[in-house]
């Protein structure tokens, strides 16, 4: 009777267990998915400014109209605003208003004003993905998963000031002033060593692109060309690529520690044509800023 009964408890005990890992699995993957939906629509508005800042840069623009991207933006924030949880919900609505005047009105502002514009909501995005990874991290008691990405996320968003301080470089760009180079040249530097910085903390070296040619890309531009429209273009094709690439190993960090708690996460498809390689060099990876 008595090994009976201990049978039945250890099999209840099971129960509850297995029960108990379904339950959170189940609850990280409703996080992970809220997380897939938010780097959607970084993506879509990282998109978006692309296109504006084509559009903006045109001598003569022509009238805008609504875009597909627009469409999706604003079907994916109803979407996430509607699963969001109860506590997030006063981040979103935020989120909403913030993103609806930039789309309403992105067509007055100046480049400078719009690249403001975009980066403040994408910014406001990764926040919200901060706070769920964190508190996934804490509910899945992950502790040195969490120290790594605590480390990973301020120097991810140090880097995206040092991108957007090298935005605002290039629009004030002054054809044959030797501080504007040297400005430039800081920037790239800096970005540079906290690229590496980050490409220290993932869990495998990112397969299609390495932190090798920045700093050699930047020097064949041809700063004294005559035509300033011209160099300032091929700055911002190269300010293209480190976002690009400052996002994907942003992603990187993610997709590993979705393998490690075992959810769905996917990944996204990096190729040659929307990243760009970073020269190792010394003292490159210190963590130092």
């Amino acid at each position: 009777m008595l090994i009976l009964l201990l049978l039945v408890i250890i099999f209840g005990a099971s129960c509850v267990f297995i029960w108990q890992a379904r339950e959170n699995k189940r609850f990280l993957q409703t996080r992970f998915d809220q997380v897939i939906g938010l780097r959607q629509l970084i993506f879509l508005l990282r998109f978006h400014r692309r296109e504006s800042h084509h559009f903006l840069s045109q001598s003569h623009p022509l009238e805008a109209t609504q875009s597909n991207e627009v469409i999706a933006i604003k079907s994916l924030m109803k979407i996430l605003s509607s699963q969001a949880d109860q506590a997030h919900k006063p981040m979103y609505r935020v989120l909403a208003k913030q993103i609806n005047k930039l789309l309403g009105e992105w067509s007055s502002y100046s480049v400078r004003r719009n690249q403001a514009a975009h980066g403040k909501a994408i910014r406001h995005v990764l926040y919200l993905i901060d706070d769920v990874i964190t508190q996934s991290l804490l509910s899945a008691d992950k502790e040195t998963l969490f120290k790594t990405y605590q480390t990973a996320w301020p120097i991810t968003l140090n880097a995206i000031d040092s991108l957007s301080r090298f935005r605002y470089a290039i629009d004030s760009y002054t054809l044959g002033k030797n501080s504007s180079k040297r400005e430039l040249r800081m920037h790239i530097s800096v970005i540079q060593r906290r690229l590496g910085q980050i490409a220290l903390l993932t869990n495998k070296p990112p397969l299609t692109f390495m932190i090798e040619d920045l700093m050699l890309e930047f020097e064949s531009i041809n700063l004294q060309a005559r035509n300033l429209e011209d160099v300032k273009g091929e700055l911002y094709q190269l300010s293209l690529k480190i976002s690009d690439t400052i996002f994907n190993l942003f992603d990187i960090i993610l997709t590993d520690i979705a393998t490690d708690i075992s959810v769905r996460f996917p990944e996204l498809q990096h190729t040659s044509s929307n990243v760009v390689a970073f020269q190792k060099t010394p003292n490159l990876y210190s963590i130092s800023h």
